[in-house]
């Protein structure tokens, strides 16, 4: 968690950004597909602490900080949120390099395409189970910035992505490795800033990330993906002088 949130407390739509949020809608099941874990046996919701009792303290901290973080919420924050959507490979160019493209490396690309949606799945069927509303939907005149999933909160996508993209292209890229995690930290926090998540989701998405990859590491079909991205980014690199 960032200096940030944790100091908080541990919408509209704006017309020229409405089509480019449109675009990063967040995938239902139906529109996904897992390639390399089952993510009904993988039960996330038996691994995850579950989230703060409503009206506990803790849930009343928890979402004090998301009405922080949106009364404090800036136009570049809401820049940084519709550039960091969707979840793929090029969200991480500002960290790994512009070559970091689905365009320029479509082998790596596709796997933090599978990788996303076997999370994802994952994810789903533990939001499903565990079923914790939405800040705005226990708030719903809270300013919400972008899409409102019909999703339950619990754990972060968005957050799982982003510790579980990082983990796997630290094995790839292992100097960009804790700049790859304060990426993902960044970027699980923008849906606190954006008023779609709480911030326990966030910690639930970490937990759940790291569950995900050690599944992911003990299969083969995904270790050997990984090392064809491994020498895609080697022949990037090459190309290059590097």
């Amino acid at each position: 968690m960032t200096n940030r949130i944790s100091a908080m407390g541990c919408q509209r739509f704006i017309a020229p950004l409405a089509v480019l949020l449109s675009l990063a809608l967040p995938a239902t099941a139906g529109t996904l597909h897992s390639t390399y874990i089952d993510p009904a046996a993988m039960a996330l919701q038996r691994v995850l602490s579950p989230p703060p009792e409503a009206n506990s303290e803790a849930a009343k901290a928890d979402m004090q900080a998301v009405e922080a973080a949106v009364r404090t919420r800036t136009p570049d924050d809401e820049r940084r949120i519709t550039a960091n959507l969707p979840c793929a490979l090029d969200r991480f160019g500002g960290v790994l390099g512009p070559a970091f493209t689905a365009a320029a490396m479509p082998i790596t690309a596709a796997l933090i395409e599978r990788v996303f949606q076997d999370g994802e799945l994952a994810v789903l069927a533990a939001k499903t189970a565990i079923a914790r509303p939405r800040p705005y939907t226990l708030k719903s005149d809270l300013a919400t910035f972008g899409h409102r999933s019909d999703s339950t909160s619990y754990p972060s996508g968005h957050a799982t992505f982003g510790y579980l993209a990082a983990t796997v292209l630290a094995r790839l890229v292992p100097e960009k490795r804790q700049a790859l995690f304060a990426f993902a930290a960044s970027y699980g926090e923008n849906r606190v800033i954006a008023g779609t998540h709480f911030p326990t989701d966030l910690e639930a998405g970490r937990i759940a990330a790291a569950v995900i990859a050690e599944a992911l590491f003990h299969d083969p079909r995904f270790e050997r993906d990984l090392d064809q991205a491994d020498a895609e980014i080697a022949a990037q690199e090459s190309a290059s002088g590097r």
